[in-house]
């Protein structure tokens, strides 16, 4: 089972310009919203709650307590400053702990390629995020790609290859590619220049077009 992370919040009637003052007072708005639930505004101490988004990220659960009332949920937008980079604005997913859900998972690579050791060969990181449905309670932080069954240049792992527990459903398709060694002459294309948005809203997790039709 996931680490649930708890995070006091209380509810708030202050919305629009007037949530300046809350920022300024340390706190920082927030909404919660999900299936069968009234969104609530809510305001939340900004340290605890930039400690617990960078510890749950968007795949484990934060406990909201609101007056006493527990509310599971998981991050899904975070607004940030275009400067500063502080918080602005915290959306959460509030979801039902017995019906499984959707969400974009971390790959995490770990032990190293003997041939990538030896510097016989690279290894070409394809994916760096696996959709998954699982119930909240199931879901992992990350899913551990091992790297130590690639021996020799061609060698590859695909979804289908991940050795993952019943209870995670993955959705992603299964000839989809994650890894790949080549020769260490390989040239990697360059990557495109990206421009940033002044808006700077982070997404961790992108809303489904399931909550989008709640």
């Amino acid at each position: 089972m996931s680490e649930v992370i708890t995070l006091e919040a209380t509810p708030r009637q202050i919305i629009g310009k007037q949530v300046k003052q809350l920022r300024r007072q340390g706190q920082i708005p927030a909404t919660v919203y999900g299936p069968d639930f009234t969104p609530m505004n809510l305001s939340i101490a900004e340290k605890p709650l930039r400690l617990a988004l960078a510890k749950a990220g968007g795949t484990q659960i934060i406990e909201l307590n609101v007056n006493n009332q527990k509310i599971p949920a998981l991050a899904r937008e975070v607004q940030r400053h275009p400067l500063t980079g502080g918080l602005l604005h915290v959306d959460f997913y509030r979801v039902a702990m017995d019906r499984p859900i959707r969400t974009e998972v971390p790959v995490l690579f770990v032990n190293e390629s003997p041939a990538v050791a030896s510097r016989e060969a690279i290894a070409i990181h394809v994916l760096t995020s696996i959709e998954i449905e699982a119930l909240p309670a199931n879901l992992p932080p990350h899913i551990e790609v091992d790297m130590s069954t690639l021996t020799k240049v061609g060698d590859q792992l695909l979804i289908s290859d991940l050795n993952l527990p019943e209870t995670i459903k993955v959705l992603t398709e299964g000839d989809e590619l994650l890894v790949k060694l080549d020769y260490p002459e390989a040239v990697e294309e360059e990557a495109p220049l990206v421009e940033v948005s002044a808006d700077a809203v982070e997404v961790i997790t992108e809303r489904k077009k399931e909550e989008e039709e709640e």
